[in-house]
């Protein structure tokens, strides 16, 4: 090869030279242009997945504000039939304490019941929704068990002290829709009825409350990044009242487990569990 090459002339030498130059260049230039073009191809695809991730953020926080919407809806709606219906009861039972005429209050307890029912499927669509967003964060789900609470209390007050206190302070129709006799109650019954209003509604404000945190969290975490800033949590007058965040849901899960009666119900059923089981072991 040495020989072959030292017999050749200084132009032909200079051509070849030439030549090779110019393959080399056209061989690194090629091999730049394909690294160029992987690089600008991987990027094309991160932008496709990071556009397609954020239509997800924005699809998945909708969703959410749908649900949470449809919730607080159907609290307010039985918040104010409750606080219009404790008034009209009320009204009634001070004129027949002062022996005047009054109107025949307007609730009834079917359609006060039927909210309630509304309201309890709006909470159970809210918790699914919960459930199915744990990829946002796995802490996400002390707000399944924030509703739980209300749920529990609520259905507890509505299907028991309820109907006990309440129902027979209201009109009843028969089922040909005629009145049956009325009476107000005394200004004690009425009272009696407000303050159990009241409590089925701290249970619906908390609801509402809860509904308002979940927002915050997702917006936080879905759309924070689109837009650079977070949303501050609500900031309660009360000192009582649960403000949730995941920051703090470890506190808030074993709060609600071992201070609330939901918490207290579960784990006197689950020891029953143990026992059943461990004597069925031991059979």
């Amino acid at each position: 090869m040495v020989t072959f090459w030292q017999g050749l002339g200084p132009e032909t030498k200079a051509a070849i030279i030439g030549a090779l130059s110019t393959l080399v260049v056209a061989i690194v230039g090629f091999g730049g242009l394909i690294l160029q073009m992987r690089s600008q191809g991987r990027q094309q695809r991160d932008a496709i997945a990071e556009n397609e991730r954020r239509k997800l953020k924005a699809a998945m926080y909708n969703d959410a504000v749908t649900v949470s919407r449809s919730l607080a809806d159907a609290a307010i709606d039985l918040s104010t039939q409750l606080r219009r219906m404790a008034m009209q009861v009320s009204v009634a039972a001070q004129a027949v304490s002062a022996n005047l005429g009054y109107q025949m209050p307007s609730a009834r307890y079917p359609a006060l019941a039927a909210g309630y029912e509304a309201f309890s499927d709006a909470a159970l669509r809210f918790i699914f929704l919960v459930e199915n967003h744990r990829i946002v964060d796995p802490r996400i789900l002390i707000f399944r068990t924030a509703l739980s609470v209300v749920l529990h209390d609520s259905r507890k007050l509505m299907h028991w002290d309820f109907v006990m206190q309440v129902m027979p302070s209201l009109p009843t129709e028969g089922p040909d829709g005629h009145l049956f006799p009325y009476t107000p109650p005394s200004p004690d019954g009425a009272e009696a009825v407000r303050v159990m209003s009241e409590r089925i509604i701290k249970s619906l404000d908390d609801a509402i409350c809860y509904t308002e945190d979940f927002l915050v969290e997702l917006q936080n975490r879905l759309l924070g990044d689109l837009f650079a800033n977070q949303v501050s949590h609500r900031k309660p007058i009360d000192p009582n009242s649960k403000v949730i965040t995941l920051e703090q849901a470890v506190e808030l899960e074993q709060w609600f487990r071992t201070s609330t009666d939901w918490g207290q119900n579960n784990t006197r059923i689950e020891a029953e569990t143990r026992d059943r089981l461990g004597q069925v072991e031991g059979d």
